[in-house]
């Protein structure tokens, strides 16, 4: 047995290292380097130096599928029953996607340039310096996200807006996020026992896949597009990239955010926004524009959220798009105004929560030639918005007091990054979480001034809190104007969370967590 040069296996670490570089994969640079180690000892037995080599590829697409941004392999099995339900058209054009032709391009172009210049370039020597290089930039980046002040802001416990307090101690990412969810698990809404003022309705529509990243890739103006709401929040933290998680925060906006695994687990009464309101005497609805059965999305709401009213019936309404799973989705006008004219009349006040998943990903329209996803979200979009403006009107033209809000699920990932290809919401990415939300306030005595746009992060319990001040005023009255709804308004950090991925802000720089391992900085970028 003795040392030798790592020969062929050089290209596999510069492939790496340049993919690293790029910001295309992650980079283990102890698993790395003990690869490394491995192939550089030469045994004397020819079988056993082959089979050496066996066990050094299997390890090799190992480290490289880890050291990818792709969900590890245990969370691809349980989504195995979901994959099996896309259309064969729109897995195609998901392929196509995870296929870059200038990256096929780079990498052909890499193994040429190390054909031609290995026989006068030692490349053993220059894995081992970029393996040296990578564990260094490690350790620094390491001292750089531990070694932060911790910043407490009280507005995000109290209602009392005060200023951001500094201290001395210095916390490791996980200690911080211990410190956020501490926090936020002392946050709980306050509903009035009994509402004297002028009744109105509660109306939620939970948007799938439209975040603000989506809109500007598009050139839409969010301030435009919520150009007759009365408050914009253009910088709303999702908090996870999924549709059964964002439903579940959602409904449970009336206490602070929690980490992904209390989402399936019962609450106290208290959070559940729904309960909350029907305390006072609303009726509360479930209205979807789609059947929802994948991912069990109608058992979710159901069971975490604390909506268990029968769905409003949809079957008679008139087919707008086709899911990625060939499965039909409703046109959003034709099933709200429906829902207007069948539910609506029955219930004063009503707490309607609908669901559309009409943005998603993969849709296609119709009575139309199929599109890919991103030809048809601006098409998708508009007509969304045009249902949604329509609604609205009928609103008004029915003289009824409403509060309505527009909150997204969370964003379409239409552009896509270094990380996740177009499509890809594995990791919440603070393109994918931030999404716009807007609240409008509809009814005959109700003072409307011009668009209020809050720019500071808030998140679900900061919704909440603006029903229950609602609640213990009298905007609906002319008593009260909408702009002192907003005094005081919790803020809240930008953390998310899927299922063993969490992205939490360092140092104001987005940093994202794998299934408990070390943190990273998220690249940004395309």
């Amino acid at each position: 047995m003795k040392l030798s040069g790592l020969g062929v296996w050089n290209l596999y670490f510069l492939v790496k290292f340049a993919l690293y570089y790029y910001g295309v994969i992650d980079f283990s640079f102890l698993s790395n380097a003990a690869l490394a180690a491995l192939l550089v000892i030469q045994f004397k037995n020819a079988r056993v130096e082959k089979v050496k080599h066996i066990i050094a590829l299997i390890i090799a697409l190992i480290l490289l599928y880890k050291d990818s941004w792709l969900p590890p392999i245990n969370r691809l099995i349980k989504q195995a029953g979901n994959v099996q339900d896309f259309s064969f058209d729109y897995f195609i054009e998901l392929v196509g996607r995870v296929v870059n032709v200038d990256m096929l391009l780079g990498l052909f172009i890499i193994v040429v340039l190390f054909w031609y210049s290995s026989q006068w370039i030692r490349f053993t020597t220059v894995t081992i310096i970029g393996l040296a290089f990578i564990g260094w930039q490690g350790q620094s980046n390491s001292l750089d996200i531990n070694e932060s002040p911790t910043v407490v802001n009280n507005s995000s416990i109290a209602t009392q807006s005060k200023a951001p307090v500094v201290t001395t101690q210095y916390q490791s990412p996980d200690q911080k996020l211990s410190d956020f969810y501490q926090q936020q698990s002392l946050l709980t809404s306050h509903f009035p026992k009994e509402y004297n003022g002028e009744l109105f309705d509660v109306i939620i529509l939970n948007i799938c896949s439209m975040a603000v990243a989506d809109l500007n890739f598009l050139g839409i103006s969010v301030t435009d597009m919520y150009k007759d709401f009365d408050v914009v929040f253009p910088d709303f933290n999702s908090a996870t990239s999924y549709s059964g998680p964002a439903a579940i925060r959602l409904l449970r906006a009336s206490c602070g955010q929690t980490n992904q695994a209390s989402l399936f687990k019962d609450a106290p009464e208290q959070c559940y926004l729904f309960k909350n309101l029907e305390k006072l005497g609303y009726q509360n609805n479930v209205v979807m524009n789609h059947d929802g059965h994948f991912d069990e999305f109608k058992g979710l709401i159901n069971r975490y959220g604390g909506l268990d009213s029968k769905p409003f019936n949809i079957d008679s309404m008139p087919i707008a798009q086709y899911g990625f799973d060939n499965s039909p989705i409703y046109s959003d006008g034709a099933v709200l105004n429906g829902w207007l004219d069948q539910q609506a009349k029955d219930c004063k006040p009503c707490a309607m929560y609908y669901n559309t998943t009409s943005l998603h990903d993969g849709n296609q329209l119709a009575n139309r030639a199929r599109m890919n996803s991103q030809q048809s979200y601006p098409l998708r979009h508009a007509n969304l918005f045009s249902d949604i403006n329509g609604f609205i009107k009928n609103l008004e033209k029915r003289g009824r007091n409403v509060m309505l809000m527009v909150v997204p699920e969370h964003g379409a990932a239409l552009k896509g990054d270094k990380v996740q290809f177009a499509g890809l919401r594995e990791i919440p990415s603070p393109a994918i979480v931030s999404v716009p939300v807007a609240i409008k306030f509809i009814g005959p005595d109700v003072q409307n001034y011009s668009q209020i746009v809050i720019d500071d992060s808030i998140s679900y319990f900061s919704l909440s809190e603006l029903v229950s001040k609602t609640l213990k005023t009298n905007v609906f009255g002319g008593k009260n104007s909408i702009a002192n709804l907003l005094d005081n308004l919790p803020k809240a950090p930008k953390v998310a969370e899927n299922a063993d991925t969490i992205m939490m802000y360092v140092n104001q720089r987005p940093y994202i967590q794998l299934d408990g391992g070390d943190w990273s900085e998220y690249p940004q970028g395309d």
